[in-house]
C-alpha cells in the first residue's frame, strides 16, 4: 500500500522532468546535423573563452554529433540534479509537513522500512529517468544521424548523471532530516544545486581555484572530458559514492529518532 502510494505521489514530478529532458536530448541531437559547423563561431561571437570553459563549451569538436551533443551534457546534469535534489528532500519531510507523519508511524511497519521503501521509490525515479534519457538519445542518434558513431560516450553521460545527481539527492535528503518544513527544505535544497554550479563555474574560470573540484559535483564529471577520453574518472566516481552513502546513513539514522510531534 505504501509503496503504491509513494509511487503515485511522485509520478507527475518524474513525468515532467523525464520529458522535459528526452525534448532537451532529442532537440540538441536534430540540430546537431545543422548547427554543428557554425556552432562554435557562433560561440566565439556570443561568449568569451573563459565563459565557454565555465559552460563546458571547449574542447568539443562540433562538426561530430556526438561532440555537439557533450554541449547539452551540463545542461541536463544540471536539470536532473534540481529534480533529484528536490524529490529526495521532500520524501520523508513532506509528512511532517502535512501533519501525516504521526499516522504514518503508526502504521504496523517499522519506522526503517517506511524510510527505505520512500527512498527505495526515489532512486527507483531516479533511474527511470536517467533511464528514459538514454533511451531517447540512442533512438534519436540511430535515426536522426546518418552515420555510424560511438554510442559509449552517452552511456558514460548517464551513470555521470545518475553519480552527480544522486549525490544531490543525498544532500537534499540529509538537510530535510534537520529541517522538516517542505517548502524550506525544497527551496534550500534547489539553492544548493545552484551554488555548486556557479561554484563550477568560478572555478573553470580561475585556476587558483581548481583544488575546489574535489567538493564542486559539476567538476567531477564534464561532457568535454567524457566524449575526447571516453571513460570517467574512477575517483571523482568513488568520491561520489561514498560521500552519497554517507548522508543518507545520517540522515536514515536521524529520521529514524525523529519526534513526530512537531
Amino acid at each position: 500500500m505504501l509503496l503504491r502510494r509513494e509511487l503515485k505521489r511522485n509520478l507527475k514530478s518524474f513525468l515532467i522532468a523525464a520529458l522535459i529532458c528526452g525534448a532537451m536530448s532529442m532537440y540538441v541531437i536534430a540540430m546537431s546535423n545543422k548547427m554543428g559547423v557554425d556552432i562554435q563561431q557562433i560561440l566565439n561571437l556570443k561568449l568569451p573563452p573563459g565563459l565557454q570553459a565555465a559552460f563546458g563549451m571547449t574542447g568539443l569538436d562540433f562538426n561530430s554529433p556526438m561532440g555537439f551533443f557533450g554541449l547539452m551534457f551540463s545542461y541536463i546534469y544540471l536539470f536532473i540534479s534540481i529534480y533529484l535534489a528536490g524529490l529526495f528532500s521532500t520524501i520523508v519531510s513532506k509528512e511532517f509537513s502535512e501533519k501525516t507523519a504521526e499516522y504514518l508511524f503508526s502504521l504496523p511497519i517499522r519506522r526503517m522500512n517506511i524510510i527505505l521503501i520512500k527512498l527505495f521509490v526515489a532512486f527507483t525515479y531516479a533511474i527511470l529517468t536517467i533511464l528514459f534519457i538514454t533511451v531517447v538519445s540512442l533512438i534519436s542518434f540511430t535515426t536522426l544521424i546518418k552515420q555510424d558513431l560511438n554510442l559509449q560516450p552517452v552511456y558514460l553521460m548517464a551513470l555521470a548523471w545518475l553519480l552527480g545527481s544522486l549525490y544531490f539527492g543525498s544532500l537534499g535528503f540529509l538537510l530535510s532530516s534537520f529541517v522538516t518544513r517542505t517548502r524550506t527544505i525544497s527551496s534550500a535544497s534547489v539553492g544548493l544545486v545552484l551554488v555548486f554550479y556557479l561554484l563550477q563555474v568560478a572555478v573553470s574560470m580561475n585556476k587558483d581555484l581548481s583544488f575546489l573540484k574535489y567538493i564542486s559535483p559539476f567538476d567531477w564529471f564534464k561532457g568535454s572530458e567524457i566524449v575526447n577520453s571516453g571513460e570517467l574518472s574512477f575517483t571523482y566516481c568513488m568520491i561520489a559514492i561514498g560521500l552519497s552513502a554517507i548522508c543518507f546513513s545520517i540522515g536514515i539514522i536521524r529520521f529514524k529518532k525523529m519526534d513526530v510531534l512537531i
